[in-house]
């Protein structure tokens, strides 16, 4: 019987960070396509801090900090001229500190790529 609690509150706090870390992915996927969008219509190559400065801003409108923004492409011999950007963060694991299991941090990413528009 004395088992029942600690189980029932690492089921809980195990669902709880699980959702709270697939809100987090799903803002760095919407950072990652927004700085992507943005870097498509700039011509001929992104403008590398307009994209950063977009994909931080998604970030940071949602109290996320990501430890980097990086913009890749496009390649002058990919036919396709994708651009490619990758939002990372560091997920900090809260209920950690209430069940004194699983504390730390969690890198989490996300990545978006698109054609790029420009000639």
């Amino acid at each position: 019987m004395a088992l029942i609690l600690p189980i029932l509150l690492l089921l809980v706090f195990g669902i709880t960070e699980f959702g709270r870390a697939w809100m987090v992915v799903n803002i760095l996927t919407t950072a990652a396509r927004e700085g992507a969008r943005l870097a498509v219509v700039t011509t001929p190559t992104p403008d590398v801090a307009a994209v950063q400065a977009r994909a931080t801003a998604v970030c940071n409108a949602a109290a996320i900090t990501p430890t980097s923004v990086t913009c890749s492409g496009p390649i002058s011999t990919d036919p396709e001229r994708k651009v490619t950007v990758t939002v990372n963060t560091n997920f900090r694991v809260v209920s950690g500190r209430v069940l004194n299991v699983f504390q730390g941090t969690i890198p989490l990413s996300a990545q978006c790529s698109m054609r790029s528009e420009g000639g």
